[in-house]
Parts: C-alpha cells; sequence; structure tokens
C-alpha cells in the first residue's frame, strides 16, 4: 500500500514538474516573477507580524475621507447579487478560496469601490488582480452610471491551473466591455507601461500578489500618479507589512483599515493630498494604530 502511495505521490509530483517546465517555456518573465513571489510570500509568512487595529466606525471613516455615501447602495446591492449569479450561472463557485484556492472579491471591498467610483467620479481606474472580476463588475458599472470613466485592469491568470484563464472576468457582461481594458501580465511587467500611457489615475485597487514586495512595488509606482483627491484602495492588508511601511512614509495620505465582510481580512483605503490624521498611528497615540508583534 505504501508503495502504491508513493508511485503515485511520485507521478503527481512528476506532473506537477512537467506543468512548471510548460509554463515556463510559455510565460519565463512571468514565471521567474511568480517564483520570486512565492519565495517572498514565504518570507511575509515567517516574519513578526504587523498588527493593524482596524477602524470599527468604517462607515464614517469612509465619509471623512471621500465624502458621504452614495444614494444608490440598493443598486450596489444588485449588481453585487447579479454578478454573483453570473459566475454561479456557469456552473462556477464564488467566495473565499473559489478560485482554484484564490478568492473572489469580498462584497465590502466591492462597496468600497463601488462608493469611491460613485463619489469621486474618476475618468481612469486602474486594479491589479482580476479573477472571476467581481470587484470589476462593480466599478464598470458604477462608472456606466457615471457616464464616464474607464477600467485599466492587470491580471496574470495562473500559469499552472490553466483552466482558471478562461474564467478571468467571467462577472463581467459583454455590454461593460466599451469601458474596460484588461491587460494580461503581472503588474511589475504591465504597470511602468500603462502609467506611462495615462495622464494620471484617480482611482487604484490593489487585489493582485499580497506580498510586501508587490504591494511597495505598486502603491509606489502608483502613488505619484495619482491625482490630488484620488483614492487606493488595498485588499488583504493583514498578509503584509507593505501598507504600514507606506503610512508611515507617507506625508499626504490620509486613511483607514477596515474589516471585510468575513471578518478576517482586512481592507485599506487612502486618499491622497491630506495630512494623516486617524490612521497606524505609533503604540498609545490613536485608534487605528499598526505596532509590531
Amino acid at each position: 500500500m505504501r508503495a502504491v502511495e508513493r508511485s503515485r505521490g511520485l507521478v503527481e509530483a512528476g506532473r506537477y514538474a512537467g506543468l512548471v517546465g510548460a509554463a515556463a517555456v510559455a510565460h519565463p518573465v512571468e514565471s521567474v516573477e511568480r517564483v520570486v513571489e512565492r519565495i517572498v510570500e514565504w518570507q511575509d509568512l515567517r516574519r513578526r507580524k504587523w498588527q493593524y487595529d482596524p477602524t470599527e466606525a468604517w462607515e464614517e471613516g469612509v465619509r471623512r475621507l471621500i465624502g458621504a455615501a452614495p444614494q444608490d447602495i440598493d443598486v450596489f446591492q444588485r449588481v453585487w447579487t447579479n454578478a454573483l449569479d453570473d459566475v454561479r450561472g456557469r456552473g462556477l463557485s464564488a467566495g473565499r478560496g473559489a478560485f482554484g484556492g484564490w478568492d473572489d472579491g469580498d462584497v465590502r471591498l466591492g462597496l468600497l469601490a463601488w462608493w469611491c467610483t460613485r463619489r469621486l467620479r474618476p475618468e481612469f481606474v486602474v486594479e491589479t488582480g482580476v479573477a472571476r472580476g467581481l470587484t470589476s463588475r462593480v466599478v464598470l458599472e458604477a462608472l456606466e452610471r457615471n457616464g464616464r470613466g474607464n477600467l485599466w485592469s492587470i491580471d496574470l491568470p495562473p500559469l499552472i491551473k490553466k483552466e482558471l484563464s478562461a474564467e478571468t472576468g467571467t462577472a463581467v457582461p459583454p455590454s461593460l466591455f466599451g469601458r474596460w481594458v484588461l491587460l494580461v501580465g503581472s503588474s511589475r511587467r504591465r504597470l511602468p507601461e500603462l502609467l506611462r500611457q495615462l495622464p494620471r489615475v484617480d482611482l487604484f485597487l490593489h487585489d493582485s500578489m499580497h506580498t510586501t514586495r508587490n504591494v511597495h512595488f505598486e502603491l509606489n509606482s502608483i502613488w505619484p500618479k495619482l491625482r490630488q483627491g484620488g483614492a487606493v484602495l488595498v485588499d488583504d492588508v493583514e498578509r503584509n507589512h507593505a501598507v504600514a511601511d507606506f503610512r508611515r512614509s507617507s506625508t499626504d495620505a490620509e486613511g483607514i483599515v477596515c474589516r471585510a465582510e468575513d471578518g478576517r481580512a482586512l481592507i485599506g483605503v487612502f486618499v491622497k493630498g491630506r495630512r494623516p490624521t486617524g490612521m497606524m498611528m505609533l503604540p498609545g497615540q490613536a485608534t487605528g494604530r499598526c505596532t509590531r508583534r
């Protein structure tokens, strides 16, 4: 029995190695980047963690940052439900871990994206990480209702699980394609060239690889291009200390960290052009502080 199990294990290992090799041949640059990010992810897990104290009154915090909530939250609920129905209508599951072990967007992230898009009325929205495209759908629907703006999404589908590539953006209907540009590749490769083409960025959403290295890169790339009063959303803040580093080094950002709807993940909301007043202060100074443990 053990010999059979070992044999199966060797077969699976050989199959996995073959898939990795094929991915490396087809996407050499992206494969190297993905390996580096996996190593950094492992290092992040071994480091002492930053502990973020999320703002429990998150709606009040967002109102302070970008203004009163839009009056069409009920419309957002319908948009979100329709997006989930479209995904499930294709015979796919949705939610945490449903995308080959990766997560679909959290409903609170979707609500924050809707809120920022409706209130800020952006023309140039950039997003990293798409998966099934639930958050992309929300932003595009909000842009459509605004009557202005476009979304540029950067996404590198799983290189080994090729079947997931066909699921990328399935929540986005063809009726919204006119406002959407999907760039396939890693943000490290595609984001700099995109930023050279755009006159500015009004809203940015990070939901790609949640490593310290990658979030540092994306925030440092976006921030100089972000307009005054523009906003940044960062999903899964708790997975690394990049947001804490960014917040400590920024003098023109104000923001909050709040809980996702699932109660486990954390989401960061930043606005450019304000002096920091209430997020991730040093221990003992204010709520929303960030300490190392």
